[in-house]
């Protein structure tokens, strides 16, 4: 065993051991090479299988001590922390040890800080300065802090290379980790973030995700919730509450309205792609919500917002400071344009392409353990990318369900163009219900017609058996109605 622990010592370079200050002058002190006496181990570290013939020359007690050091040097090596490519983008819990760890894409950058503070406390707690690396050519930032723990909160501080923002904030610009998965209501509009975990302690019901969906939406019928309005409180626990009476009237899926953070009112507005609207609550309230559900055999499928940013408190917006042509930066440059709800994501950088697809993986994975996505606005992403994420999604999650909302409401046209989803939003069944309903003033007539509207097929079912049809009503229904017929 001495034997092996002085070979992973000296599989350190050269350079390495004289960095370790006065650690490399006592060790120095206590083993000179016999050839040479002026070596040091430095010199005889080069060769590891030399040195060890060399160390079993050495006294009983300079081994002892010796060991000693190596032990202390091979722990401080370890606490080190992990290489960029052990971490995962944002702020992750380490492993086997205590602390985060940290890593950002940011293209534009002289040096950048996490700075992190008790949410009970003004003062800094601890200040992380990043280094730089590359990643599959990529610009990263990374570093780790044993000291910081869930709960904190923590922004980024960004000196940039190319510092559009300087005029309003400064040298230095603070921004909030994209990757970000909560930030405190009382933090909703400042830069500060607080750090989870991902699920990894989460006492799931089941051992892993049942998949409720996998053999499709047919035998399905869903309910389409928005958090905020289902409930008076409008939070994950007073919906999760309630999940027992949809069961109980038939519903068999859920599929709630973005509960991504956002600005605005219904949530199709993201700020950010992954962090939970504080409104709402935790996410450990969204996955207690996800677990009772699937706990009464109902399916979650998710609303998600992939074809733009928001156009209010947008916390991706001149991120790094960088803003030529007054474009809004690394997520929204590259040619893209607005649509009426927020400019468009750098759909052609493959970095935002990645940050996309970890949204979907979020919420899919064990993170939250949801069994579909639906996806707003389809037809304002490039087919290419569609197809792109929807075979990687199906890749990595082949039981999960993709929805889309796409206009023209063609399901064969998702078919001939082989986007990848299960099936699409078909809104005109709705505004035949209520016609049919409020000719009838409702009573027996009307509600025979209902029945014969949800059971209709709007479409040819050869090869084109992927509509949801029935769609009696959905947010963009309710918006546009008029007083009379709400």
């Amino acid at each position: 065993p001495y034997l092996k622990l002085l070979a992973q010592v000296f599989d350190i370079s050269g350079k390495a051991v004289i960095n370790l200050g006065n650690r490399s002058g006592l060790l120095g002190a206590l083993y000179r090479n016999p050839r040479n006496p002026a070596s040091t181990l430095s010199c005889a570290s080069e060769t590891a299988s030399g040195a060890n013939v060399l160390m079993m020359r050495v006294q009983p007690l300079r081994c002892a001590v010796l060991l000693f050091c190596f032990a202390d040097i091979l722990g401080n090596r370890q606490l080190a922390g992990p290489s960029p490519s052990e971490l995962s983008l944002g702020a992750t819990r380490l492993q086997n040890r205590p602390g985060y760890g940290f890593k950002l894409w940011v293209p534009h950058a002289n040096n950048i800080e996490i700075q992190l503070k008790d949410p009970k406390e003004e003062a800094l707690k601890s200040v992380v300065k990043l280094e730089k690396a590359e990643e599959n050519g990529r610009p990263v930032w990374y570093g780790v802090c044993p000291e910081a723990s869930a709960g904190d909160h923590y922004q980024v501080a960004i000196e940039s290379s190319w510092n559009d923002c300087f005029n309003e904030e400064g040298a230095v610009i603070y921004r909030r980790d994209p990757y970000n998965r909560f930030t405190p209501k009382e933090k909703f509009h400042e830069k500060w973030c607080a750090l989870t975990d991902r699920g990894e302690d989460f006492a799931w019901s089941q051992p892993e995700n049942p998949w409720l969906l996998r053999d499709g939406l047919g035998r399905h019928s869903m309910y389409e919730m928005h958090i905020g309005t289902f409930t008076p409180e409008g939070t994950f626990s007073a919906a999760m509450e309630k999940l027992e009476h949809l069961h109980w009237l038939g519903f068999t899926t859920v599929e709630v309205l973005p509960v991504t953070e956002y600005g605005g009112s219904w949530g199709y507005n993201p700020r950010s792609c992954m962090a939970i609207h504080p409104h709402y609550g935790t996410p450990d309230d969204f996955r207690k919500f996800v677990d009772k559900a699937h706990t009464l055999g109902i399916a979650v499928v998710v609303d998600i917002v992939l074809n733009h940013g928001s156009s209010k408190f947008n916390a991706l917006w001149n991120w790094d400071g960088y803003s030529a042509d007054g474009q809004g930066g690394i997520y929204f440059d590259l040619g893209a344009d607005d649509t009426p709800w927020g400019r468009k994501f750098a759909f052609n950088r493959p970095e935002v392409q990645d940050y996309l697809m970890d949204a979907c993986r979020m919420y899919l994975g064990n993170e939250y353990r949801c069994d579909g996505l639906r996806f707003d606005s389809v037809h304002n992403m490039p087919e290419w990318l569609v197809s792109k994420l929807n075979r990687d999604i199906k890749s990595e999650f082949p039981a999960a369900c993709l929805i889309a909302e796409t206009v023209p409401e063609d399901p064969r046209a998702l078919k001939e163009r082989d986007l990848g989803y299960d099936a699409i939003f078909l809104h005109a069944p709705h505004f035949d219900v209520v016609d049919w309903f409020c000719a009838q003033k409702g009573g027996e007539t009307g509600m025979s017609k209902l029945s014969g509207a949800i059971r209709q097929k709007y479409f040819p079912r050869s090869g084109t058996d992927c509509a949801i049809n029935g769609l009696l009503g959905t947010h963009d229904q309710v918006r546009l109605a008029s007083p009379h017929r709400l």
